[in-house]
């Protein structure tokens, strides 16, 4: 009887490991998913993200950051087969992702993605979330990624040289998405 019990609360604790590791790629926070997901029988319908009509349905604004916002727009022709919110595989979306600016990584003068420069996806979301603390670091190999939550900085080796390398610059960006990485690529 024990051991059932023991197995059962296991399966468990992995099941709600699994759905908040699944979470963690969603664009949206816990508050605009639901509100995303109060309206997505509507909002499906639309041909194009741009179309909707947000007040039409309930909502001042659009739910999401800007980056929530692109992802909802590059990839609404796929998103809205989705039946509910809460089925869009985010995982998939941003793997496509970074999947497609990995074949641009590597060709002269653009080793980088406009929107997350030298960072994947995911690894834009991790500086995102860290940026008001790490930005106060005069050195960029000063930071101590643990003090932030993270086991270590994001980015491939290239990635974090260039952090290094540019980091008096880049750091004067008040948020991680205001960095403007075309500028900052074609700084000597």
């Amino acid at each position: 009887m024990k051991l059932k019990l023991a197995t059962s609360v296991i399966l468990v604790l992995f099941a709600v490991g699994i759905a908040r590791a699944d979470s963690s790629y969603s664009p949206f926070s816990r508050h605009e998913t639901q509100l995303m997901s109060s309206v997505w029988s509507t909002i499906r319908e639309a041909r194009d993200f741009g179309d909707i009509d947000w007040s039409s349905v309930g909502l001042a604004d659009v739910p999401g950051d800007v980056e929530a916002q692109r992802l909802m727009a590059e990839h609404w022709s796929r998103l809205r087969t989705a039946s509910r919110f809460d089925d869009i595989d985010w995982r998939a979306i941003r793997d496509d992702e970074d999947r497609a600016a990995g074949l641009d990584r590597g060709s002269p003068g653009r080793d980088y993605h406009s929107d997350t420069g030298p960072f994947t996806r995911e690894e834009a979301r991790q500086m995102r979330a860290v940026w008001p603390r790490i930005r106060e670091a005069e050195n960029f190999a000063d930071i101590d990624w643990r003090s932030v939550g993270l086991g270590r900085a994001p980015g491939s080796r290239d990635a974090r040289a260039f952090m290094a390398e540019q980091w008096d610059s880049l750091r004067r960006a008040a948020r991680f998405d205001d960095i403007d990485w075309q500028a900052e690529y074609r700084r000597p």
